[in-house]
């Protein structure tokens, strides 16, 4: 228990009840308990601040944000899929696609988006009667700000890229006004994203300045989600006019994508550890490893009861028998040995990344079949690293990563390639960082033998075809694949091809019989977006629409 957040997760906080949007409060309420402040005594100084800061940080360690949700919300592609192939329960229904305007992790979700955001809003409305009789607190001050515009802009960036246009709002709810708001169109969303995390960028600090890291918001960390921004901004996502498209600025959006990673990496405070495998060990024992591991979403709760206590390393993990020293391993998310077969020969990452066994209730490792690939797992998380006993079956208190410093590299050369046509020399190193590591070699030294030059790749599309590979090799089951499918408008195509590849498996007696259920339900113009909760439109009397097909 090191981190901040785990240490101020069993103290109450500062909370504020969203009216907006726009019937969950009484939900969420319901799950947490919070102490309530009167208006006028908001913030009489940077210690009621940071509390206030502290609880609107706490809607991300939700599960149904991202202690749950976000596990399952990039399932069902060609990486990953959901155990069993029936419908009828709520996390199957998610990831088989198999999704209703009523599905309760969809409402919840959406709920708890807005409630941080409303949080957020009601600290910047607030933020001008903070006292700051000193420079210390003036800095603190500055630093809050700048942590409470990093959580907005997460917030409006997840809500963007799984609703599409949403209701934009930056002002704190009052249940006196008309809640009847329509959609904001995404370009407008996008914005406030980017001024939220540049405003970050600008006032936080990097990992290495502070005497002592514990988790918060950094300026790299905001610098790397900004990058994310802009390059899902330059991507695909279903309008309401049931298309795929892009913004005619896309080439704009991948220039600044170049720019911000430019300076990131040339900033050098951040590095790859030289072990892919001690990454997921640190974050499975809660080190926290700033080089590379730039920000997690953090869980912690003493008892292991459900708040704030996380799915991540048993719901994502290899199978563990209840009854092993190790506790539950649920592996309700699982891959495939066409996963398995991307990684060449040589390349360390693959015995990381999936597992290919199971644990029994005597804590022996059992292999899984090839022909049974189809219930190998996501090997990143595993109970069996965790120390100490386990405090309850399933839930953990293993944190999200939200960014890692490889994938600043690879969305680097990803957007060099878009601009240019081809990489320059910054763009093949970051390649040849990563490929080194996968190979047992330290990623700042030359290795002639592996590494890549220019003339490895053909032209523009070649490099598309290896980052559409390379990205699911290095950030598999991290919550990137069905994002970049959508973003580079491949999902529909992706999942009809996987499916034609799996049952023609299943035919030849590759793999046993088993029903790949997204080949059975995805809908192309429709499952590219969630649907908006039918309360949401109940509610707002049909001034927000709902997303194509629903």
């Amino acid at each position: 228990m090191t981190t901040l957040y785990k240490r101020l997760a069993i103290m109450p906080m500062i909370a504020f009840c969203s009216a907006f949007l726009f019937t969950s409060c009484d939900d969420f309420l319901a799950e947490t308990t919070y102490d309530f402040y009167d208006e006028q005594d908001f913030y009489k100084d940077v210690s009621e601040l940071e509390l206030a800061v502290n609880g609107a940080f706490e809607v991300l360690s939700q599960k149904m944000t991202y202690g749950h949700f976000m596990l399952v919300n990039d399932c069902d592609t060609d990486l990953s899929h959901i155990k069993g192939s029936g419908t009828g329960q709520v996390a199957r229904d998610l990831g088989h696609y198999n999704i209703y305007t009523a599905h309760t992790w969809v409402e919840s979700a959406w709920g708890f988006y807005y409630t941080g955001i409303d949080r957020v809003n009601r600290i910047m409305a607030n933020k001008d009667r903070v006292a700051l009789p000193d420079d210390a607190s003036k800095a603190t001050f500055k630093r809050l700000i700048a942590e409470a515009k990093f959580l907005r802009g997460i917030c409006y960036f997840d809500l963007v890229r799984m609703w599409g246009d949403v209701p934009l709002k930056l002002t704190p709810s009052d249940k006196t006004e008309n809640f009847a708001m329509a959609r904001t169109d995404r370009e407008e969303v996008y914005q406030q994203i980017v001024e939220d995390l540049q405003a970050a960028a600008d006032d936080l600090p990097w990992h290495d300045e502070l005497s002592s890291y514990e988790g918060r918001p950094t300026k790299g960390a905001a610098m790397g989600l900004l990058a994310r921004a802009y390059l899902f901004r330059a991507g695909y996502s279903l309008r309401q006019n049931g298309k795929m498209e892009r913004s005619d600025k896309y080439l704009e959006y991948y220039g600044k994508v170049k720019e911000i990673c430019a300076e990131l990496i040339n900033s050098h405070h951040h590095s790859l550890n030289s072990s892919y495998e001690k990454v997921f060990k640190n974050v499975c024992e809660n080190v926290l490893e700033p080089n590379e591991v730039m920000y997690e979403v953090q869980f912690y709760n003493p008892s292991g009861e459900d708040t704030h206590s996380s799915k991540i390393g048993s719901y994502n993990s290899p199978e563990i028998d209840r009854n092993s020293s190790y506790g539950l391993g649920n592996s309700f998310i699982k891959t495939t040995h066409f996963a398995y077969d991307w990684y060449e020969q040589g390349d360390i990452r693959r015995e990381t990344a999936i597992a290919t066994f199971k644990i029994d209730a005597s804590d022996k490792i059992i292999q899984i079949p090839r022909k049974k690939s189809y219930t190998w797992a996501p090997g990143k998380w595993r109970r069996n690293w965790i120390p100490g006993p386990p405090k309850d079956l399933e839930n953990m208190d293993i944190n999200f990563i939200l960014l890692r410093y490889s994938d600043v590299l690879l969305m680097y050369v990803e957007a060099v390639n878009e601009i240019s046509g081809q990489l320059d020399q910054l763009a093949l190193e970051c390649l040849n960082q990563i490929r080194r590591r996968a190979y047992g070699y330290a990623p700042t030294t030359a290795e002639p033998a592996i590494d890549f030059t220019n003339a490895d790749f053909s032209g523009p599309q070649s490099v598309r075809d290896y980052l559409f590979i390379e990205r699911a090799r290095e950030l598999c089951f991290e919550g990137f694949r069905r994002f970049d499918l959508i973003r580079w408008n491949k999902l529909a195509e992706v999942l009809d091809d996987f499916a034609l590849k799996f049952n023609a498996a299943v035919a030849d007696g590759t793999l046993d019989a088993y029903v790949w259920a997204a080949g059975e339900y995805f809908q192309e113009g429709k499952h590219e977006l969630y649907p908006i909760p039918s309360y949401e439109i109940r509610e707002t009397k049909g001034s927000l629409v709902q997303n194509p097909n629903y």
